[in-house]
């Protein structure tokens, strides 16, 4: 249900009010406040009790919205105090309606009872105080609703903004990565490869998947074939042996899923800053997938000649935040550089696709 049926004017929202309020009669009656049953409880406040109701509702769908919250307190106190007279003269007539001898009690002597009519001050002074106590749970009900709705918004802010950040970091394509491929594709449908073609696939699948996969969790065996596509394609320039790709329980990859283009990151940061890898020390990436987790680690060798631009450390940088956004306390990531090898690593928690199970 619409939390405006709570608060906003209209026969809907009365009704679900009206609900609420014989509700909170009923409620009353459970607990044990009244010596009434439930159903003399509810004859009863519907026959002397509806003014109540009525001075609720229009502070909560009138008086709070207009005036409260428009800022206007002058008018919203001449306003309050008119609306309790009214509600005084209201609940006077309507009792007497009900029991002409409502405002009379019965003083107890040694020798007889006698009957005593409530001064009209005395009547004024207890109207007036239910007033002021409907008037303050009238306020108190808006204010409980409004701060649901502030939080509700403040909450839906902070996913669009956290989308938002998650969506650049995701899509943040080193164009380093991007020019030395488009080159490499140039180089090779210059000499008429017949990788020409199949270079322009992989490069088309990778692209498509960093443009079209918009939900926070993707397949892992879809990331995992994403970084494959990348590899293959960052191996045009080099020989075979240069990197070195390993995973292990493949069977495992199954139904697990994963924060898409998290994998990448450690991948692309060697291939843009660390030397490259030959037969006897390559880039070694590996994977290892158990049910619910998985162990990733990338050792490259260090290029003493590079020089490092601005650029340098922000692929992990932005990996760390999506991490803390998406999976907080739910990784491990370290790193470390011995002057030979810079060694990468995550462990993190998979999530479960039961969309696939059956598969």
């Amino acid at each position: 249900m619409k939390i405006d049926y709570f608060i906003k004017p209209g026969w809907k929202n009365f009704l679900v009010m009206l609900v609420i309020w014989y509700a909170g009669v009923i409620m009353y009656s459970l607990i044990g406040l009244s010596n009434y049953s439930i159903v003399d409880n509810l004859i009863f406040y519907s026959r002397y009790s509806w003014p109540n109701f009525i001075l609720c509702y229009a502070i909560i769908v009138w008086l709070f919205p207009k005036y409260l919250l428009g800022k206007k307190y002058a008018l919203l106190l001449l306003l309050n105090v008119s609306l309790i007279a009214l509600y005084i003269l209201v609940r006077y007539k309507n009792n007497l309606l009900q029991d002409p001898d409502f405002y009379s009690y019965y003083i107890d002597t040694p020798n007889d009872s006698s009957l005593h009519q409530n001064t009209l001050l005395e009547i004024i002074s207890m109207e007036t105080m239910k007033g002021l106590q409907f008037t303050c749970i009238a306020y108190a009900y808006r204010f409980a609703f409004d701060w649901v709705i502030i939080d509700r918004k403040k909450r839906n802010l902070e996913n669009e903004k956290l989308k938002a950040e998650l969506s650049l970091l995701r899509h943040q394509i080193n164009p380093h990565f991007l020019f030395n491929i488009i080159n490499d594709i140039y180089y090779l449908a210059l000499i008429k490869s017949e990788k020409t073609a199949e270079a322009m696939l992989k490069l088309s699948e990778l692209l498509r998947y960093i443009l079209f996969e918009k939900e926070e969790w993707a397949p892992l065996e879809k990331e995992i074939n994403y970084l494959k596509e990348y590899i293959y394609l960052h191996k045009i320039r080099f020989p075979d042996y240069a990197v070195e790709f390993e995973l292990i329980n493949a069977d495992l990859i199954h139904n697990q899923e994963i924060p898409p283009m998290l994998l990448s990151t450690f991948v692309e940061n060697s291939f843009k800053h660390g030397a490259t890898g030959t037969d006897k020390n390559p880039t070694k990436i590996m994977i290892d997938v158990s049910l619910g987790a998985l162990h990733y680690r990338v050792t490259n060798p260090i290029n003493r000649n590079i020089l490092r631009d601005k650029s340098s450390g922000i692929g992990i940088l932005n990996l760390e935040k999506r991490l803390n956004l998406l999976l907080p306390n739910k990784y491990k990531l370290s790193y470390s550089n011995n002057d030979e090898h810079f060694d990468a690593k995550l462990e993190i928690q998979l999530r479960y696709d039961k969309s696939n199970s059956g598969r």
